[in-house]
């Protein structure tokens, strides 16, 4: 995989969330092969690449959706790949789903008090407060059913109710799908930095590849399930084979092999 000299690599956040030549699929077949990824709290870690390339394997592997086949994960110093999606919740590690990230039929209220599960009545109201400032259209919209707002409107609900736990880690399954280009850019550009913003990892999966690594901290090209290549946007930006990687070119590219 290539890297940077030494002189050149930006000083980055202790890790919270570390895999260590991870790999992972379904049934008897790979799609995540010997994957390394760091991410530190308050950094906003972006994994783009082809269709097909693994990355939302890769999330759901983190999140405890998906087996982890070989390699270790490791969360806040503890390892974490034999523990079931719940216990994995219940460290502080949030998962959103492209799709059904809120309860559709519940009120907006609802959606975040049920984000704050297990939290005392204090613990709630603050929690509660502290999102509605973080997010403003929020308490206007407090009375709406989920169900009918925007795309963007659900999206923001979604991060809020997230933040209503207080994660240490994040993981975004395609925020941007379906959204126009005005909620998709304040999602980038302004609620996911307001979520690290808390001190939380963010490690986001975006097809919108362009937008999404101008707003990260640090960015994993992945294809065909294998790390290609890694930096800062500038250093991602400034790559001439790029463009190849997401045509599928890429040096490690397998034809035939299907992922998400």
């Amino acid at each position: 995989m290539p890297t940077l000299a030494p002189e050149t690599v930006p000083r980055r956040p202790e890790p919270l969330l570390t895999l260590d030549a991870v790999a992972s699929g379904y049934g008897s077949g790979l799609i995540v092969r010997g994957v390394n990824l760091q991410a530190g709290r308050g950094e906003i870690v972006t994994i783009v690449g082809p269709n097909g390339s693994g990355k939302s394997t890769l999330l759901k592997t983190i999140a405890g959706l998906v087996a982890t086949a070989a390699g270790t994960i490791t969360h806040d110093g503890a390892p974490i790949a034999g523990l079931s999606a719940e216990r994995r919740a219940r460290r502080g590690i949030a998962y959103v789903p492209q799709e059904h990230e809120v309860f559709a039929s519940l009120s907006v209220k609802e959606n975040l008090l049920l984000g704050g599960y297990g939290l005392g009545r204090r613990e709630l109201a603050a929690a509660l407060e502290r999102v509605y400032a973080t997010y403003e259209i929020l308490p206007k919209l407090e009375r709406a059913t989920a169900g009918r707002l925007s795309g963007g409107e659900r999206k923001t609900l979604a991060m809020g109710r997230v933040m209503m736990a207080s994660p240490s880690l994040v993981l975004l399954d395609e925020p941007t799908s379906n959204l126009a280009p005005i909620p998709t850019a304040r999602l980038l550009e302004v609620e996911i930095p307001a979520l690290a913003a808390t001190g939380a990892a963010v490690v986001l999966v975006e097809q919108r590849a362009l937008q999404a690594i101008a707003a990260s901290d640090w960015v994993y090209v992945l294809v065909a399930g294998e790390v290609a290549v890694q930096g800062t946007p500038a250093d991602i930006g400034t790559r001439e084979d790029i463009g190849r990687m997401f045509l599928g070119g890429g040096a490690r590219h397998r034809r035939g092999e299907d992922g998400v």
